[in-house]
C-alpha cells in the first residue's frame, strides 16, 4: 500500500531538478521565435530547499506521457518484443525458442493452466501442480486456490469486502500459475519439476572468476507484503517510504528452506503489485504505480525499464515504464482469464533482460540485497565512434578497438540523480580498466564512467567531446556506446495500437474511467494522429580523468591557475564551434591533484555550430533530420551572463555566445569567494546570486558588475572582501570591469586580456594566499574526509541587519539566512568526474 496522493515526502532533496520529458504532443519551441515553455530552477536556499511533494510532480510528468496501448498490442511489444528468451526449450529439445515462439507456448500455456482451474480435483495437471506447490510452499494449497467457475475467479469475488481481502487470494492464485508455468512450460506438458525457468537466473558470480560456476538457481516469487516498509541500499540518495501490496521479488531456496531477509528490499523486487478494491483508475493510483517505477530506477542501476501491476477485483492493469513514457494496458480478470494469466505466467517466467537488465552489466539482476558487497559489478563497453545525433550501436564497435571492461565502485556513486521518471537520471561511477590477459582490475588505470537517458533529438554530447578532443582543459573522452532507445511510440501508430494518451487538456475525450468518489480521474484523450513522442537514447562515456570540486581549492593560486584553464578551454570550444551554455560550479573542476591541470565537463547543453558543412552529419545536410531545436537559454541562475537574464525577463530570444560562458567563469569565481566571506555585504550579495527569482538575480549582477567590487569605489554598498580570498578582490573588480564592457559597451572580451590580468594577480600574491587551514580529523575519519567547516570556510553566524542601500527585501526571502550553510552541504554532495555530474539546475526558454 503505497502513500496516499498528499503525501510529503520531497521529491528531490532540496534543489536537484530533473531535466524532465515535455508531454507528448507539445510543441517543443521554435529556434526562430524561442517559444518554448519557461523554467526556472536554482540552487539552495532557506526558502527553496523544500522540494513540492512526489506525487504533485509525477502527476506533471505522467500528464501527456501514459499511452493507453490495445492489450494484444502492449502484449507482443512489450513483454515479448524486448529480448529472447534463452535456455527456454520445447519439448527438451537443445534449440532457443524465439520471442514469437515463446508468445505462442505462453498462449497454449495459459489456456491449459485456465482448463486447469476450471477443473480442479478433477484435472490432472491441476493435482500434479498443487502437489509440487505444496512442497515448495510447506503447506496444502489446493483450498486456497482460486477455482474459475461461472466466469469469474471466485475467490476473487466472493466474500470480498475489503481491499486486504484480496491480496492473499490473488498471492495464491499466482504461485499456482507460476508453479504451472515451471511444471509445463519445458517438459511437453509431463508436470515434472523443472528448473529451465530459472536456467537464466544462476547465483550471481565474481566476475574476476570467471571459472566459478553455481549450480544453485535463483527463483521468483510472490509474496504478500502490504504491511512491510521496503528496503534502499545505503548509496540511494532519496529512500520513499513504500509498502506495494504485492510484489514479484528474487529470492534463494536452499536445501528445503526459503531465504528470507528481515525486510524485503527493492533491489530485489522484479515487479511491485498495487492492489485496490474498485477498479477506478484515478490520479492517486496512477501516482502510486508510478512511484514505484520511481523506487526500482532509483535503487537498480543495471534496469532499463520495468513492469508493475494494478490489480482490482475485475481488472488488471499492466504497466511498463520506459526512460521517456510509460505505456499501460488493461485485461478484465474475469472476461478474459487465459488473457490475465499469460500475463502473470510471463512475468514470473521472464529471463533478466526480457525484464529490463542490461546484460552488459555482470550479473545484472541477480544480485540479491543481502549480497551486494559480495560481488563486484564488472560493465563492459563496446566503443564506437560518435556520431552527431544518437545511433545504437551494433555491437561490434569500432575496427580494431577492444571492449572497454571496467569493475565499477557501484556502492559509491560519484554522482546519482535524484530524477523523477522520465528524466535523464545521470549516474556517475569510478571504476578500473580490468586487464585482459588476466582479468583483474587491482592495478589497472581509474576512470569515470558517465552513463544517461539523453534526449534522442540532441547532438550526441560524446559527438561533442570527439570535437573537442585537441582543445585543452576539456574532459578527455576514452569511449562512448549508444546502448539502446526507448521505443519509438509511433511505430505502433499504424496498427492502430494506441487506445490513447492520458492528460488533461480540452481535446476531446472518450468517456471517463471509472473513478473512486472524491478523486480526480485520469482522462483519456483520443489522438487524432501520431502522438509526437519524446525518445531517449541510453549513452554510456568513460573517461579518463577524474576531478576535484572548485571548493577543494587550496589556494588562491591554484584558484587563479585553474580559472584561467578553464577560460582557455571555454575559448577552445568556442573555436571549435561548440558553446558550453552551462558553465557552473558543478562543471569546472579542479586537477586530481596539484600535478594535473583543471578542466570543463559536462556538454550535454551544449551548442554545436560546425565551421563547415562538412564538420555536420551527412543526414542533417541532406535535410533529413529535423532535431528538436536547443533551448535559447540554459545554465544555472547564479552563473547565467546578465544579459541573458534580461532576455529572459523580456522574452526575447538571444544567441548564447563565448564571451556568456566567459561572464559564467566570473560569476563562478564570485560565488566561491563570497562562500568564504564573513563581511554582511558579502553575505548579502551572496543571498542576491542565489535568490529564486530570475529579476532579483539580475539586478544584483547588474551591481556587482558595474563597480561595488572595485576596491577603489567609494559607492556607499562597496563590497569589502576580507575573507580568506581577500587578496583576489582588485582581480574580481577588474574581470566584473571586462564583463561590463562587453555588455553596457560591446567591447570584446579577449583571451589574452583574461590571461594577463591573472598572470599579474598571481605574480602579487603573498605567500600561503587563500591556503586552507590545517584542521585535525575526527577520530575513526579517514584520510582525505573532512567535515562541512573544513570543506569550506566562512560559514560563520548570519546577520540579522540589512546591508545599507541594499537590504533583504530587495530580491531576497524571510528565512534565506541559512542559505550558505546549506549551499556548502549541497556543494559536497556533487561528486566530482570527468564528465557531467548532471547537477545542472537549468534555465530554459
Amino acid at each position: 500500500m503505497a502513500a496516499s496522493l498528499n503525501s510529503s515526502f520531497g521529491a528531490n532533496p532540496r534543489f536537484n531538478a530533473a531535466r524532465r520529458t515535455p508531454p507528448a504532443t507539445f510543441a517543443y519551441g521554435n529556434p526562430g521565435t524561442g517559444d518554448s515553455p519557461i523554467k526556472v530552477n536554482t540552487l539552495p536556499s532557506e526558502t527553496n530547499n523544500k522540494a513540492p511533494d512526489v506525487d504533485p510532480q509525477i502527476l506533471s510528468e505522467l500528464h501527456g506521457n501514459l499511452f493507453s496501448i490495445k492489450t494484444d498490442v502492449f502484449i507482443r511489444n512489450f513483454l515479448y518484443g524486448e529480448a529472447s528468451d534463452p535456455d527456454v526449450t520445447d519439448e527438451g529439445a537443445s534449440q532457443s525458442v524465439s520471442n514469437s515462439g515463446r508468445h505462442a507456448l505462453d498462449e497454449e500455456l495459459a489456456k491449459k493452466c485456465l482448463e486447469a482451474l476450471v477443473g480442479q480435483d478433477k484435472n490432472e495437471q491441476f493435482q500434479q501442480v498443487v502437489k509440487h506447490l505444496n512442497m515448495d510452499e510447506g503447506c496444502e494449497m489446493a483450498a486456497r486456490i482460486s477455482p474459475y467457475q461461472e466466469k469469474q475467479f471466485t475467490k476473487l469475488v466472493k466474500g470480498i469486502r475489503a481491499e486486504k481481502d484480496l491480496y492473499q487470494p490473488l498471492a495464491d492464485l499466482f504461485l499456482f500459475i507460476n508453479i504451472f508455468f515451471r511444471c509445463y512450460l519445458n517438459r511437453g506438458m509431463t508436470g515434472e519439476w523443472s528448473l529451465e525457468i530459472d536456467r537464466s537466473w544462476p547465483l550471481p558470480t565474481d566476475p574476476k572468476e570467471p571459472n566459478e560456476i553455481h549450480r544453485t538457481l535463483l527463483r521468483r516469487r510472490f509474496i504478500v507484503s502490504y504491511n512491510q516498509e521496503y528496503q534502499y541500499s545505503p548509496h540511494v540518495p532519496e529512500r520513499p517510504i513504500l509498502l506495494p501490496d504485492l510484489s514479484l521479488v528474487l529470492c534463494k531456496k536452499l536445501e528445503g528452506e526459503w531465504i528470507k531477509t528481515d525486510l524485503p528490499h527493492w533491489k530485489d523486487v522484479k515487479v511491485p503489485i498495487e492492489v485496490k478494491l474498485s477498479d477506478g483508475f484515478d490520479a492517486n493510483r496512477v501516482c502510486q504505480m508510478a512511484r514505484y517505477a520511481r523506487a526500482i530506477r532509483l535503487e537498480q542501476f543495471d534496469r532499463n525499464f520495468a513492469f508493475s501491476l494494478l490489480i482490482s477485483k475485475n481488472k488488471c492493469r499492466v504497466f511498463h515504464w520506459a526512460a521517456s513514457q510509460c505505456h499501460v494496458t488493461e485485461v478484465d480478470i474475469h472476461e478474459n482469464p487465459a488473457v490475465f494469466i499469460q500475463i502473470i505466467g510471463r512475468l514470473a517466467s521472464m529471463d533478466p533482460q526480457s525484464m529490463g537488465y542490461d546484460p552488459r552489466f555482470s550479473n545484472s539482476g541477480r544480485v540479491l540485497s543481502n549480497e551486494t558487497r559480495r560481488f563486484p559489478t564488472r560493465l563492459e563497453i563496446v566503443p564506437a565512434r560518435p556520431t552527431e545525433y544518437h545511433e545504437p550501436s551494433s555491437g561490434d564497435g569500432d575496427e580494431g578497438r577492444e571492449p572497454l571492461v571496467l569493475d565499477l565502485f557501484i556502492d559509491r556513486p560519484m554522482f546519482q540523480a535524484r530524477g523523477f521518471l522520465f528524466s535523464r537520471f545521470t549516474r556517475v561511477w569510478e571504476g578500473r580498466e580490468v586487464d585482459p590477459t588476466t582479468l583483474k582490475s587491482e592495478h589497472g588505470e581509474l576512470r569515470v564512467v558517465k552513463q544517461n537517458w539523453a534526449d534522442a533529438d540532441r547532438v550526441n554530447e560524446a559527438y561533442l567531446y570527439e570535437k573537442a578532443k585537441d582543445v585543452p582543459y576539456v574532459a578527455r573522452l576514452m569511449g562512448y556506446e549508444t546502448v539502446t532507445r526507448t521505443i519509438d511510440i509511433r511505430s505502433l501508430w499504424h496498427d492502430g495500437a494506441i487506445v490513447g494518451v492520458y492528460r488533461k487538456g480540452a481535446e476531446q475525450a472518450l468517456p471517463q474511467l471509472d473513478t473512486v468518489d472524491g478523486e480526480k480521474p485520469f482522462t483519456l484523450y483520443t489522438c487524432k494522429e501520431s502522438p509526437r513522442a519524446f525518445s531517449r537514447a541510453l549513452v554510456r562515456m568513460v573517461f579518463e580523468q577524474k576531478g576535484r570540486a572548485i571548493l577543494k581549492a587550496q589556494s588562491s593560486r591554484e584558484l587563479l591557475e585553474a580559472a584561467m584553464q578553464w577560460i582557455v578551454g571555454v575559448f577552445g570550444l568556442n573555436d571549435a564551434g561548440i558553446i558550453h551554455r552551462d558553465v557552473s560550479s558543478g562543471n569546472l573542476l579542479l586537477g586530481y591533484d596539484s600535478n594535473s591541470p583543471a578542466f570543463l565537463i559536462d556538454l550535454g547543453l551544449a551548442h554545436f555550430s560546425p565551421p563547415n558543412k562538412e564538420d555536420s552529419s551527412t543526414s542533417e545536410a541532406e535535410g533529413d533530420r529535423t532535431p528538436k531545436a536547443h533551448h535559447h537559454l540554459t545554465g544555472t541562475l547564479p552563473f547565467i551572463a546578465l544579459n541573458l537574464l534580461i532576455a529572459l525577463r523580456r522574452k526575447k530570444s538571444i544567441k548564447h555566445e563565448v564571451h556568456h560562458d566567459v561572464e559564467s567563469v566570473f560569476w563562478v569565481l564570485l560565488y566561491v569567494v563570497l562562500l568564504a566571506e564573513e563581511s554582511e555585504d558579502a553575505k548579502f550579495a551572496l543571498l542576491g546570486l542565489l535568490s529564486t527569482e530570475p529579476k532579483d538575480v539580475e539586478k544584483e549582477k547588474r551591481g556587482l558588475l558595474s563597480g561595488i567590487l572595485n576596491p577603489n569605489s567609494k559607492a556607499a554598498d562597496r563590497i569589502t572582501l576580507d575573507g580568506r580570498y581577500k587578496d583576489l578582490a582588485h582581480f574580481l573588480g577588474s574581470f566584473a570591469s571586462i564583463c561590463w564592457a562587453r555588455f553596457d559597451e560591446g567591447v570584446d572580451i579577449k583571451l589574452d586580456d583574461l590571461i594577463a590580468l591573472i598572470d599579474r594577480t598571481i605574480s602579487s600574491l603573498p605567500p600561503g594566499s587563500g591556503e586552507r587551514p590545517k584542521t585535525k580529523r575526527k577520530r575513526g575519519q579517514e584520510e582525505g574526509q573532512e567535515e562541512s567547516q573544513e570543506e569550506v570556510q566562512g560559514s560563520g553566524e548570519r546577520p540579522e541587519t540589512s546591508r545599507r542601500k541594499r537590504n533583504p527585501e530587495e530580491g531576497q526571502k524571510e528565512g534565506q539566512e541559512e542559505v550558505q550553510e546549506e549551499v556548502q552541504e549541497e556543494v559536497q554532495e556533487e561528486q566530482v568526474d570527468g564528465s557531467s555530474t548532471g547537477s545542472s539546475r537549468i534555465v530554459q526558454t
